[in-house]
């Protein structure tokens, strides 16, 4: 068969070649899955402490924070301490109007001088009385004197040994009457029963004071007492004896160390918390009464144990309750189900699944299926 033959508007005549080609591309290589980049870590070996977190409030020991007041009322004629002042026990603080007690003193002194006087003579009169007795005993026995004459004498004797008794029974009365009006006198001194520092000064120089009314707080802080809280149904037991960590909110340097020494028996019905107390010695006066801290108490120590940064964590899809690892191995990770316990500073403890030394993703594996290719961030 012939060809086929076109003609040109120009009266030519083309001869058109028709080849049935079929042209095919040559087959390409299927491209390699891609590399996730991801940060890897190694399974590590520390301690792992227990530790439960509270909130506490600074006071003062019992009897180491202390309002002082006057024995007696009074007016204030000194107050010797301003705020902030450290003082030391029986430091004068004030003094009263103590005109009232020095009259009654010297009154006092007067009538203990007038009847020390008294026994002074009744000591004479009875020795007096006993040398009389002696005499005429004397000449009673020599049968010149008169029985009658001797028993006047042993009378006399009698009598002088009670008013002897007497007199000094009242120089007693006026030693303890005296003791009273020093003792008063002594009351118009205010003295600080504790050491610490003056916190606050409530009264002045004018004003009136009596038992009820305080002149000044002092507050002992050398060692304080720490009132936390914990919920009750913390999984996490304190104990007495164990260690507590306390630092103030402005706190600086280390945290000072105290030890619990009360476990509330009784659960608040109404915030559902155990009363934790804690004893910690305050030696710079860090810690302010009144102020809030926090505290750590560690309950358990778990030495050696295996851990994890708790990034590496993903939930099981499969069990929500439950967490997986992202395994490396030969550049492939592998999900791997494992149990925790203890939590800290951004890293848990690992019960099973894994081993020390152990490559794992450290986190941004969630999703990615077994097998994927792994390599790691640098």
């Amino acid at each position: 068969m012939s060809p086929p033959l076109l003609k040109l508007s120009t009266g030519c005549w083309v001869l058109v070649l028709l080849a049935g080609c079929q042209s095919a591309k040559p087959a390409e290589d299927p491209a390699p899955p891609p590399v996730v980049r991801l940060p890897i870590t190694r399974v590590q070996r520390q301690d792992l402490s227990s530790i439960a977190r509270l909130t506490g409030t600074v006071n003062a020991l019992p009897d180491h924070s202390v309002k002082v007041s006057p024995a007696v009322a009074g007016k204030l004629t000194a107050v010797l301490v301003v705020p902030g002042q450290r003082i030391t026990r029986g430091q004068l603080i004030a003094r009263l109007n103590n005109r009232q007690s020095t009259g009654q003193l010297a009154q006092t002194n007067a009538a203990l001088q007038f009847t020390t006087i008294g026994v002074a003579q009744a000591q004479t009169n009875l020795q007096l009385a006993r040398d009389t007795l002696d005499r005429v005993q004397m000449l009673y026995n020599e049968k010149i004197a008169p029985q009658k004459d001797l028993i006047a004498a042993q009378s006399q004797l009698a009598t002088s040994k009670e008013q002897l008794q007497a007199a000094k029974s009242q120089v007693a009365q006026a030693q303890a009457t005296r003791s009273q009006s020093v003792a008063q006198l002594g009351f118009a001194e205010v003295r600080s029963p504790i050491s610490g520092v003056v916190a606050r000064r409530l009264l002045n120089i004018g004003d009136t004071t009596d038992p009820a009314t305080p002149i000044v707080q002092v507050v002992d802080l050398a060692t304080v007492i720490i009132n936390a809280s914990q919920p009750a149904d913390s999984p996490v037991q304190i104990q007495v004896g164990q260690k507590g960590y306390i630092q103030g909110p402005s706190q600086g340097g280390p945290d000072l160390v105290g030890t619990v020494t009360a476990v509330s028996p009784i659960v608040d019905p109404q915030s559902n918390t155990l009363s934790i107390q804690l004893r910690c010695p305050n030696p710079k006066g860090q810690l302010k009464e009144g102020q809030s801290v926090a505290v750590q108490v560690t309950t358990s120590v778990h030495r050696a144990a295996l851990t994890v940064p708790k990034t590496a964590l993903v939930p099981d899809p499969d069990q929500p309750n439950a967490r997986l690892v992202y395994k490396l191995q030969g550049g492939k990770i592998t999900r791997v189900p494992v149990r925790t316990g203890l939590e800290e500073r951004g890293r848990i403890e690992i019960l099973n699944g894994l081993s020390a030394g152990e490559m794992i993703a450290a986190s941004g594996a969630y999703g990615l299926p077994d097998g994927t290719a792994v390599e790691a961030l640098p």
